[in-house]
């Protein structure tokens, strides 16, 4: 079998099994209104089950990602698809309860570790030249469509045959991208660098690329609070405001919001590639974690506001995206780079995991069905953008105009 070895077919083949491998991302916070219901979770629960999966992505990406420096990225990949395929299964067949779903949110976190960061690793391996930077941008964006079509198959699923249902279509689709990957020529990275943890120690020295990387920290604390809480803030808006709009009309939206995440991203990193990049990245931030706190007091103006503002919202969080992630990618030296997306990946999943626990325990706190604990829980999930620029503060004198 002719096998696809560099260029623009494996930089779309891995886009591809990328969509795939993220199925069942935005299964459970799509399906959070039924879940708390059926399995009887508290808000604080529900940030903890979303948190969870954070927190395993957050402890097995830093072996998983640089081990793409040492053995082939397209391996460590496979061995993600794989454990998402049993996360959503297993959530199929066993999710009865709290302690059962922080224990399979936790595998697909496991599994989401093992497929983003890698994927990108797997891409850069086999691109170079000047459209490099094009493809990192495309992959890293491609990342909403994958969370876009999550959000669309859960709610799909739900609506036809019901929750239990959604998980397993989740827990199957990664199959598809393991086949995928097997049309893939393998590819072992030439460059090594002695253990992971050397090449973590090494990554942490590099100044620029640590600056982005904590951008990206910030970054997934807003945006997977956001995604978190998309769908039930919608739910909440419409009961409050009376409006005639169906469970399904909610979850079409929230599907076509985050999918306006991949023009938003590419967007966002072609503007970056013409200017100063931090000031770019920094001035995206800014704006973002201005309009989410804005979205958190929308209610008051009818749920035709809160949708427009949630769909400006979710195109303006994902604005910076692409151009963080390249940013990374060109500060950092070519044997760290799969040690520098490995520092990356735990810092976002680090904020990706406080996100949903804070705002969930404010929720709580505050009543979940109340307006002012939705617009502190979306305050407190945009605030986490500041630190964004704060980071980006300690290299933007000396990166020159590019």
């Amino acid at each position: 079998m002719s096998r696809i070895a560099s260029g623009r077919g494996a930089a779309l083949l891995l886009c591809t099994a990328l969509v795939l491998g993220l199925s069942g991302n935005m299964t459970f916070p799509a399906l959070v209104p039924e879940l708390a219901a059926a399995l009887a979770l508290s808000k604080t629960e529900v940030g903890w089950v979303s948190t969870v999966s954070y927190f395993a992505y957050a402890a097995a990406a830093p072996v998983l990602v640089s081990l793409t420096d040492r053995i082939d990225a397209r391996r460590v990949m496979a061995a993600g698809l794989v454990c998402s395929t049993a996360a959503g299964l297993g959530s199929a067949f066993f999710l009865d309860g709290f302690v059962s779903a922080l224990i399979w949110r936790g595998l697909a976190g496991i599994g989401i570790a093992g497929t983003y960061m890698p994927g990108l690793k797997a891409l850069t391996d086999r691109t170079d030249g000047p459209e490099q930077g094009r493809w990192q941008a495309l992959y890293t964006a491609v990342y909403s469509v994958g969370t876009a079509l999550s959000a669309w198959l859960a709610g799909l699923v739900l609506v036809a045959a019901g929750w239990r249902a959604a998980f397993a279509a989740s827990g199957i689709a990664p199959c598809f991208a393991l086949f995928l990957l097997l049309v893939l020529a393998p590819n072992t990275p030439k460059l090594t660098r002695g253990s992971t943890t050397l090449g973590i120690a090494a990554a942490l020295r590099q100044r620029r690329a640590m600056a982005y990387a904590l951008a990206y920290g910030a970054h997934c604390w807003e945006l997977f609070g956001f995604r978190t809480w998309l769908v039930a803030f919608l739910v909440f808006a419409a009961q409050e405001t009376e409006a005639a709009v169906d469970r399904a009309a909610i979850a079409t939206f929230a599907t076509v919001t985050l999918a306006l995440g991949l023009p938003a991203s590419l967007l966002g990193s072609e503007l970056a590639a013409r200017l100063t990049r931090s000031v770019a990245v920094s001035g995206f931030m800014f704006a973002s974690a201005a309009l989410g706190c804005l979205l958190g007091l929308s209610i008051e103006a009818g749920f035709t506001a809160v949708l427009i503002l949630a769909f400006l919202y979710g195109c303006l969080v994902m604005v910076d995206s692409a151009a963080i992630t390249v940013g990374t990618v060109q500060a950092a030296a070519a044997e760290l780079k799969g040690a520098t997306l490995a520092v990356q990946t735990f810092l976002g999943s680090l904020g990706a995991m406080l996100a949903p626990l804070v705002s969930g325990f404010l929720l709580d706190l505050l009543g979940s069905q109340s307006r002012p604990g939705w617009a502190a829980a979306l305050a407190s999930v945009a605030a986490g953008a500041l630190l964004g620029p704060l980071a980006l503060a300690l290299l933007a004198r000396g990166e020159r105009r590019r």
